[in-house]
């Protein structure tokens, strides 16, 4: 057996790749950035913790390549964030990787995609394409395997968001419905790597991984709604390219803010050309035709976690969204009236001056506490800050402002889900 090292470990294809490498009785070592993740996704797996952002060496990988036999890539960004720089992600650090692997004699199995082309406008595809023309050129033993729309048991990017949009109650929301896609189970791509490791592929393969059908992207949306039994909607409503490409630039927005929506431009304007790959090329790596669609959700069953996670996973931006803007209002509202709100917690003016600056601060900090829930490396910190002001609220006004109780609209009581929903939200940024 092999010591192999599982670049994004973590990911939706990296994770179960290694599920499909530790059964097969491989020693496997995870690479990922995040300790916190990593650990909470494989806590017992051997990692390294790099970020591929500093790995542009070869020296840097050599360290790292130390008693390994096949390194399998599945690390790769979607489009370009503060934490995400393609170029680095998919060309520079591929580069020194390769140099490493050819110093260490260590074979290469890099998981690209289908589309990827040096030629491509779409970013994504390009560095995909100038990484995979690097590895071509490499006198290591190497696998290219170019994955379709990839569909997987656990939901994380593109899966995410076909099973939100399958969740919708009542209706169905469709963009880009007439989008043509080739879809692989992401046991077909470990399949894939598992054969090539074997010896069963030749090395220098390049392959793209498909099903030999294309769906439309509205057919797969439906198809996941069934999967998930939600029923038949009672109604479609198609968005125009014009209002989805708006959408996109609003994601990418987001995005700098540190939110990798799948939503994003270039992740839609892929969407809009289409996934489409060889699958006789699939036929060929595998030793038989990729699963469809269809027979993939036969072997998935759903179950009221899966059903839950879509409903979720459409509620927490809104949720988020919120008691973002609430949060803010409210603080701004107290410092509109910082006098007022300072002389609810006693009438006397005794320590007036103090009472005051007391109450800008907790406004200063409720504001502040508002905006960081839109940051999303923030946001779980702040969905706490604000069940904990909430309660702050509740337990002052039950201490000094007990008539407040007995308000008939508002007061503390109104205060008590606000304390739930942030716990709520907290939970569904639970990604992994």
């Amino acid at each position: 057996m092999s010591r192999i090292l599982v670049l994004g470990a973590y990911g939706l294809i990296g994770s179960h790749m290694v599920d499909d490498l530790l059964a097969q009785g491989h020693e496997v070592v995870g690479l990922g950035r995040d300790r916190d993740v990593a650990l909470k996704v494989f806590p017992n797996l051997a990692w390294v913790f790099a970020d591929l952002r500093q790995m542009i060496s070869r020296d840097a990988w050599m360290a790292v390549l130390r008693g390994i036999d096949v390194v399998v890539n599945c690390a790769g960004a979607l489009q370009a964030n503060p934490r995400d720089r393609l170029e680095v992600v998919h060309l520079e650090s591929i580069g020194a990787l390769v140099l490493a692997c050819e110093k260490a004699d260590v074979a290469l199995v890099q998981i690209s995609a289908a589309g990827a082309d040096p030629q491509s406008p779409i970013d994504y595809y390009r560095t995909k394409g100038e990484g995979d023309a690097l590895i071509r050129e490499s006198h290591t033993r190497w696998w290219i395997f170019r994955p379709g729309f990839v569909a997987a048991r656990s939901a994380y990017g593109n899966v995410t968001l076909i099973r939100v949009l399958a969740g919708f109650p009542g209706v169905l929301p469709v963009f880009l419905p007439e989008a043509r896609l080739q879809t692989i189970s992401a046991d077909d791509v470990a399949l894939a790597v598992r054969r090539a490791i074997k010896g069963q592929v030749p090395p220098g393969t390049t392959a793209d991984l498909v099903e030999e059908t294309p769906h439309c992207l509205r057919d797969i949306v439906v198809e996941t709604r069934s999967w998930l039994r939600y029923g038949a909607p009672r109604a479609e409503i198609v968005f125009p390219r014009g209002f989805v490409r708006v959408l996109g630039r609003v994601m990418d927005g987001f995005g700098y803010l540190g939110w990798r929506s799948p939503m994003r431009s270039d992740v839609l304007r892929s969407l809009e050309q289409g996934v489409a790959g060889n699958p006789a090329q699939t036929e060929a790596v595998l030793g038989r035709p990729a699963h469809s669609l269809f027979e993939i959700r036969a072997l998935w069953r759903a179950t009221a976690e899966d059903r839950m996670f879509a409903r979720m996973q459409l509620l927490g931006p809104f949720v988020t969204v919120v008691l973002a803007l609430q949060t803010i209002v409210s603080g701004l509202l107290v410092l509109a009236n910082v006098e007022a709100t300072s002389q609810l917690v006693a009438h006397s003016q005794e320590h007036a001056p103090f009472r005051v600056a007391l109450t800008i601060v907790f406004a200063l900090t409720t504001v502040g506490v508002g905006v960081a829930l839109f940051v999303r490396r923030w946001t779980s910190a702040a969905l706490l800050g604000v069940a904990l002001l909430a309660a702050c609220y509740v337990v002052s006004a039950a201490a000094l402002m007990p008539a407040l109780w007995l308000e008939p609209v508002g007061g503390p009581v109104s205060v008590l889900p606000t304390i739930l929903l942030a716990l709520v939200a907290r939970q569904i940024m639970e990604t992994r």
